[in-house]
């Protein structure tokens, strides 16, 4: 079947690995890394807004928004509901949803997002560190609102405690999220509906605490 070259359709589940070199068949589904979440987010995020078409080895999920849809693809709906809102990550499901390799390849492009190294073009990577950093950024806005919303849920999924400050200037956010295109208080915005202690944190500075992960921030971050 068509869905079995490699180089043009790849399940969630296989290209996340790919695309942040890691082996689909050795990871621990209740151990994967931030990236690899991340990863898996971004592109469940893409297929639901209909940036992507996903579909099974049966047909085409998710292709609008009408009543049918949500009818004929509600076991889909549910599953991917419950990775995106409670990090729950089925890979049997995943390793059952294909996505495209020139649809994969486009979207990344047009969100200023690196693609994945084993479906890139040799001279596509050239041309996006080519292309100014702001150029459009306002018609990407809203996909990586939902990146950077994707990858709080998961940090605070690991531990609630870190301080929604951090989580704006941290690493995976700035890197993976389109972070570094907005100032920190766009994200504390974006992101502040989702803190689990949106009621409990104090006004002013972040406290000392250690957090459960190791949380890096963005090193060329600037204020």
């Amino acid at each position: 079947m068509y869905l079995d070259n490699k180089e043009e359709f790849q399940t969630v589940w296989e290209l996340a690995h790919n695309w942040r070199n890691a082996d689909p068949n050795k990871t621990d589904v209740n151990n994967l890394s931030l990236d690899l979440k991340t990863a898996i987010h971004q592109m469940i995020y893409a297929a639901r807004a209909q940036e992507i078409s996903v579909r099974t080895r049966q047909r085409s999920i998710f292709i609008d928004d009408s009543i049918f849809t949500l009818i004929f693809d509600f076991f889909h709906f549910l599953k991917i509901n419950a990775c995106l809102k409670q990090n729950k990550f089925n890979k049997s499901y995943l390793d059952s949803i294909y996505v495209k390799r020139n649809e994969v390849v486009d979207w990344c492009t047009k969100i200023y997002l690196e693609p994945p190294s084993c479906w890139t073009p040799k001279n596509l990577t050239s041309e996006l560190s080519d292309k100014p950093a702001n150029k459009n950024r306002p018609k990407a806005e809203e996909a990586d609102r939902l990146t950077c919303q994707a990858i709080a849920r998961t940090l605070w999924a690991l531990d609630p405690n870190i301080h929604p400050t951090h989580i704006a200037r941290s690493d995976a956010l700035q890197r993976f999220g389109n972070g570094k295109h907005y100032t920190p208080e766009t994200i504390k915005k974006w992101i502040s509906d989702l803190d689990p202690l949106k009621d409990q944190r104090n006004a002013g500075r972040p406290p000392e605490i250690i957090y459960k992960i190791d949380l890096k921030i963005y090193s060329q971050l600037k204020d």
